[in-house]
């Protein structure tokens, strides 16, 4: 089917009228001015009777230039002039005569010039303003304008045949999709907003930007990610701020003020040096620049008001146009007697009896869900899942700490007998990462090594004779390894594994530590005060007082500035950073976590995570997890395992915070959905060992669980026998049984390509 230049010129006026039918004005006058057949003279002259020279302008500019000929030169001449009189009025003269000079730079000067019918170019010096011309009201210079304006519009070459309209009935656009899909009458919202999808795919492909984007903005029906992400990577974030708010504004939910936030704190980065401190490392403005860009995006797909306008519909290359052509097609053989022109449109039901398939056409292909919450995968046997041991060479007990690097390029694990151990996956883990464990295929894994300097230097704690597993902790920042196994805390190269400081006591002792913003060391201790160790002075700033026994894990919001502290008396304390005030009461955990076997499990805390949005705080007990909002510590949600179940060792949240994955005494592994804690999959340790050396018994149980820091279906499991597996599953589908199609963020066109 030939799509020629008619129809699609006879799209856009019934696009432009559709527009104006729903109020949208921003893309109405974007597209006149984007597609240039028709000069809506109507706007142009409100532009200027209420004083918008720039808007005239730019609009007048659309369409022609002061070069195009003598009539589209006497108009901006008439508008630079028009401009130069009120800046005068306004800001007094030799500034005005400098705008105005500027503006006479554009004005050419053609060789057949005839003073008598052209404007008249003289020197910015020569210009003065009359008296009668101060006297006059400005309301009569801007109508006697438009009038003037008018006149040489209509004999413009440029603007012929672009300043009528057609003639349409009302709704055209709508009665030649519902001549189209009979079905579709009476469903007028649910119809208009299809719609509105076929006119944003054909903005896009038209590459009409400017229009495109105002018209998600004012029709919001889809939220483009891509695109916000794009303006913000060229750091136009008042640009980014302003495409937010046409969708929601700070105070609709949590996932809103943090994306604002979010936005402001990359605003900061771009005028000022701003380093962001995590556990995982110190971040220079290129990475926390990476950081914020991918935390504004994960908050819009967890966003209750956003998260159902990200999938764009899959249809075919363009789709409005070819439904156009069809209609136009079967109609013109019918109005021989009435020739065919878009002022003959009908405003009726239907014409025809056989209906297009516009409606299976215009079929969602959002993700599915990859299992029924009834029916549990289970994984237990090796070949379905891939598997790597990584390589070790000697035996450190049990893993009892261990984290991916920020970028995944290598992962650092503690031992309880004060052993670290680190693999990398690149020559070196503090070159530029040259091959991470991104998405492996099939059963195909990147090598690993454990690091070892030539040195021949190994990263061991100091151990305390009293010592107790839950008192190992370590934090890196930078290229420093922050490290304890209940002695005093060392400070570790990971470069060279040499010990190049140590500081603390032995009594108390630290129990959990992580850095936060503002070059500090929050450090928690066994008789359950929190230091605050300033790193660059070397002093502690602050001491918080909240708990009666250890301090077992700390937690930090970038969002609120808020610090979370677990202790071994069974309660969580929010602190402000600001103030160190304390925000919540004591907060006793043993009241959330009741097994319907009436087991009993210990009320300990043994660890607390926020999520990627940093808004949820992930709490772990033997017994249960739970899901709590910053910063009041609510109870949101809680998950009670099967009576089949023993304790919970370990949970953490995956990278994007779509799945918790939760560690058993008993040996396996169950990954849960966030939201709704309903179970994806449940992992039996046999299938991760089997196909590894046979030392490995099949009694061993995840210590702790670890999660790629940007590949959601990849972690790492500290094992109960010291060693470390790195798992996911088959091919790149995901933990249920069917992969999500890898479409449905940007424009569908019909060949899957979603990127502009």
């Amino acid at each position: 089917m030939i799509l020629d230049e008619t129809n699609r010129k006879d799209l856009i006026f019934l696009i432009l009228q559709f527009l104006n039918e729903e109020g949208y004005e921003g893309s109405l006058h974007l597209l006149e001015q984007d597609s240039g057949i028709f000069f809506n003279f109507s706007y142009f002259s409100y532009a200027i009777l209420n004083g918008n020279s720039k808007d005239a302008e730019d609009y007048l500019s659309a369409f022609t230039s002061p070069d195009a000929n003598t009539y589209s030169r006497k108009m901006f001449f008439d508008l630079f002039k028009w401009k130069f009189l009120e800046a005068s009025d306004r800001i007094g003269g030799s500034e005005s005569v400098n705008i105005f000079s500027k503006d006479l730079r554009q004005i050419p000067v053609f060789k057949d010039d005839s003073f008598d019918d052209l404007v008249e170019v003289i020197a910015p010096e020569d210009i003065r303003i009359s008296e009668q011309a101060c006297c006059l009201d400005k309301s009569l210079v801007r109508v006697k304008l438009c009038a003037d304006l008018r006149k040489q519009a209509e004999s413009n070459p440029s603007l012929s045949g672009k300043l009528v309209f057609p003639n349409l009935n009302k709704s055209a656009l709508l009665s030649l999709i519902i001549l189209i899909c009979p079905t579709c009458e009476g469903k007028n919202g649910g119809l208009k907003e299809d719609l509105m999808c076929l006119i944003l795919q054909f903005l896009h492909e038209a590459k009409y930007k400017n229009t495109l984007h105002k018209l998600e903005q004012e029709s919001k029906v889809f939220f483009n990610l891509n695109y916000l992400a794009e303006v913000m990577r060229l750091g136009e974030l008042d640009k980014a701020e302003e495409y937010l708010a046409a969708f929601t504004d700070t105070h609709k939910n949590k996932y809103s003020k943090a994306i604002f936030l979010e936005i402001q704190k990359l605003k900061r980065l771009e005028f000022t040096e701003w380093e962001v401190t995590t556990p995982y490392g110190s971040l220079d403005n290129i990475s926390a620049k990476l950081k914020l860009h991918a935390s504004v995006a994960m908050l819009a797909k967890k966003n209750p008001v956003l998260k159902d306008k990200l999938k764009f519909p899959s249809m075919e290359k363009s789709r409005l146009l070819t439904l156009i052509q069809q209609i136009m097609d079967w109609w013109k053989p019918r109005t021989c007697n009435n020739p065919y022109t878009l002022e003959n449109i009908p405003v009726v039901p239907y014409l025809s009896g056989a209906s297009s398939s516009f409606k299976n056409k215009f079929s969602e292909t959002g993700r599915r869900a990859n299992v029924d919450n009834c029916e549990v995968k289970e994984i237990s046997d090796p070949s379905e899942c891939n598997a790597l041991a990584l390589p070790d060479y000697c035996s450190g007990g049990r893993i009892v700490r261990m984290t991916y690097s920020l970028f995944g390029d290598y992962i650092l694990a503690l031992a309880e007998d004060g052993r670290h151990k680190l693999w990398t996956w690149s020559s070196s883990p503090y070159e530029s990462c040259k091959y991470t464990p991104r998405i492996l295929k099939e059963n195909v894994f990147p090598k690993p090594r454990l690091h070892q300097p030539q040195s021949g230097k190994t990263m061991k704690n100091e151990i305390a004779t009293s010592s107790e597993s839950s008192t190992s902790c370590f934090a890196i920042k930078g290229s420093y390894n922050f490290s304890t196994s209940g002695g005093k805390i060392a400070v570790f190269d990971l470069k060279s594994f040499e010990k190049v400081a140590a500081f603390g006591s032995h009594t108390p002792t630290a129990t959990y530590f992580i850095f936060i913003p503002g070059d500090l060391l929050a450090v928690g201790l066994d008789d359950g005060s929190i230091f605050m160790h300033c790193l660059s002075s070397r002093k502690i700033k602050e001491k918080l007082e909240g708990h009666n026994q250890r301090i077992t894990c700390l937690a930090f919001s970038h969002c609120f500035n808020v610090l979370v502290s677990s202790g071994a008396d069974g309660k969580l304390c929010g602190w402000c950073t600001k103030s160190w005030v304390k925000l919540t009461s004591d907060n006793p955990m043993h009241k959330f976590c009741t097994r319907r076997d009436n087991h009993e499990f210990s009320s300990l805390v043994t660890h607390i995570q926020f999520d990627p949005y940093q808004i949820e705080l992930l709490v772990v007990q033997e017994g249960c997890i739970s899901v709590l909002e910053a910063p009041t510590l609510d109870c949101l949600m809680q998950w009670l395992p099967n009576e089949s179940d023993t304790s919970i060792t370990s949970a953490t949240y995956s990278s994007d915070g779509e799945i918790i994955y939760v560690g058993f005494r008993s040996g396996s592994l169950k990954i849960l959905d966030s939201k709704t804690f309903s179970t994806i999959c449940r992992v039996n340790l046999t299938a991760i060992t089997q196909p590894i050396p046979s030392n490995i018994r099949l009694e061993v149980y995840p210590v702790v669980v670890a999660a790629h820091p940007s590949h959601p279906s990849q972690i790492s499991v500290g094992l109960s026998n010291g060693k470390v597996i790195v798992f996911q599953p088959l091919g790149s589908g995901g933990w249920g049984e069917s992969a999500p199609p890898e479409d449905g963020e940007g424009y569908s066109d019909g060949s899957n390509e979603t990127d502009y």
